[in-house]
């Protein structure tokens, strides 16, 4: 059995843990408790450009 993470046609959620820690999590999968979908269900391109957002909306530190 191929991994779900693993397979091209696979869509995929964005996912953020109660500390603040965000996951691309297939959207085969049950979201693990306690996290919520924040972006989804995408492909994981789109997934990735949406961390990709978030990350640079971040403050550096200085």
């Amino acid at each position: 059995m191929t991994s779900p993470f693993a397979q091209a046609h696979t869509m995929f959620l964005v996912l953020v843990s109660p500390t603040g820690q965000y996951s691309i999590w297939p959207a085969v999968l049950q979201v693990p408790a306690g996290w919520q979908v924040v972006h989804g269900v995408a492909s994981r391109i789109s997934c990735e450009e949406h961390l990709a957002a978030r990350r640079a909306d971040l403050p550096t530190a200085a």
